[in-house]
C-alpha cells in the first residue's frame, strides 16, 4: 500500500520497494483487457444511439478510453511485457439493446466498476511512479467519462 506521508515527502521522487516490473505486466493486463471491453461497449452504444448531440459525446469519450488504453499498454511494454490487445473479442457480440436511458445505465455502471477497480489498484499496489502517474489519469479521465453520461442520462430522462 502507497504511504501517504512518503509520497508527501517525496513528491515526484520515490523511494523504497515497488512491484517488479514483472508484477507490473501481471497486474496491468487485466486492467487493459477490463478498458477495452468498456470501449467496446461504448462502440455498441454509438451502434444504438439514436441523438447525434449524444453520438458525439460518446465518440469523444471513446477517444479518450482509447488512448488510456495505449497509455496503460505502453507502460506494460515499457516494463518488458506484452499488452493484451484484445484480438480475441468480437467486437459485434457487444449489444447494449435500443434504450438510451438503459444503454446510459449500463455505461455508467460499467464505466464507475472500471475506475474503482484502477483507483484501487493505485491505492493498494506499491507501482513505481510512472505507473502510479499513469493509473491517476486514467482515473481522472474515467471520472470525466462518467460526469458526461450521467449528464447524458440526466437529459434523457427528461425527454
Amino acid at each position: 500500500m502507497p504511504n501517504k506521508l512518503k509520497e508527501l515527502l517525496l513528491g515526484r521522487g520515490w523511494a523504497g520497494r515497488t512491484i517488479t516490473r514483472a508484477e507490473t505486466v501481471e497486474r496491468l493486463n487485466p486492467i487493459v483487457k477490463e478498458h477495452i471491453v468498456l470501449n467496446h461497449h461504448y462502440e455498441a452504444a454509438l451502434r444504438s444511439m439514436k441523438r447525434q448531440d449524444m453520438i458525439v459525446a460518446l465518440k469523444a469519450m471513446q477517444r479518450t478510453a482509447r488512448m488510456d488504453v495505449g497509455k496503460l499498454s505502453e507502460t506494460i511494454f515499457s516494463a518488458g511485457g506484452s499488452a493484451y490487445n484484445g484480438t480475441d473479442l468480437e467486437p459485434d457480440a457487444y449489444d447494449l439493446g435500443d434504450n438510451g436511458f438503459e444503454i446510459m445505465n449500463t455505461l455508467i455502471d460499467m464505466e464507475r466498476s472500471f475506475k474503482d477497480r484502477v483507483v484501487e489498484e493505485r491505492e493498494e499496489i506499491e507501482h513505481q511512479i510512472r505507473t502510479r502517474a499513469i493509473l491517476e489519469l486514467v482515473t481522472s479521465n474515467s471520472q470525466d467519462r462518467l460526469k458526461g453520461l450521467e449528464k447524458m442520462k440526466s437529459e434523457l430522462a427528461r425527454g
